[in-house]
């Protein structure tokens, strides 16, 4: 009878553990792919800004050439 309700808590233990690593697994995936997310948004927003100077300083350029 003691052995068993050690058993038990053994088992009950490992099931806790069991649960903490899969839930500690899907936080870091989450973790991951919210990094990952956050890089690609930064670098999008980026690219704009390099198009917008790029097509802003094309625009400049054409304004200054046509007044000369």
């Amino acid at each position: 009878m003691f052995l068993d309700g050690e058993l038990r808590q053994i088992q009950a233990d490992k099931d806790l553990i069991s649960l903490r690593c899969d839930l500690q697994r899907q936080l870091v995936r989450l973790e991951v792919h919210s990094a990952w997310t956050a890089f690609l948004r930064k670098l999008t927003y980026a690219a704009l800004g390099i198009q917008a100077g790029v097509l802003a300083l094309s625009y400049l350029r054409k304004r200054r050439s046509q007044g000369s």
